[in-house]
C-alpha cells in the first residue's frame, strides 16, 4: 500500500473527511428548494459543507498525490449514496438528519483543524 500512497495516515484522514462531505451534500442536495425546511438551516449548512469540502481538499492537495485523491475520492463517491439510502427517511430528509448531519460537520472541521494545521503551516510559510 506504501508504494501507492506513502502517507497513509493523512490517507485514513481524507477518507473519513470527504465521506462526511459526500454524505452531507446527499442530504444537502435533498433540501433544496428551501419550501421544504427551514431556509437558514439549510443555508446554514450549505455554508458548513462549503467550508468542509474546501479544507478537505486543500488537506488532501497538499499531503496525498493526486492520483490518490482521484482514485479514493470517486470510489467513495460512487459507492457512499448506497449508504446514504440505508438511513432512515427522517434522518435523510428530515430536520433530526439536517440538525445531526450540521453537527457531524462541525466536529469534522475541528478534526480537519486539528489534523492538517501542522501542514497547513509548513504549506504558507
Amino acid at each position: 500500500m506504501t508504494q501507492l500512497e506513502p502517507n497513509l495516515g493523512a490517507l485514513v484522514w481524507f477518507g473519513l473527511l470527504w465521506s462526511v462531505c459526500c454524505i452531507s451534500f446527499l442530504q444537502l442536495v435533498g433540501m433544496y428548494p428551501l419550501q421544504r425546511c427551514s431556509g437558514a438551516a439549510v443555508v446554514a449548512a450549505t455554508l458548513l459543507w462549503i467550508a468542509l469540502s474546501a479544507g478537505t481538499i486543500t488537506f488532501a492537495a497538499v499531503e496525498l498525490r493526486w492520483s490518490t485523491i482521484v482514485v479514493v475520492g470517486g470510489v467513495l463517491f460512487l459507492f457512499l449514496p448506497e449508504l446514504f439510502q440505508a438511513l432512515p427517511r427522517r434522518w435523510r430528509d428530515g430536520r433530526a438528519g439536517l440538525a445531526m448531519s450540521g453537527c457531524v460537520m462541525i466536529v469534522a472541521l475541528a478534526l480537519l483543524a486539528q489534523v492538517a494545521s501542522p501542514s497547513f503551516h509548513t504549506w504558507l510559510v
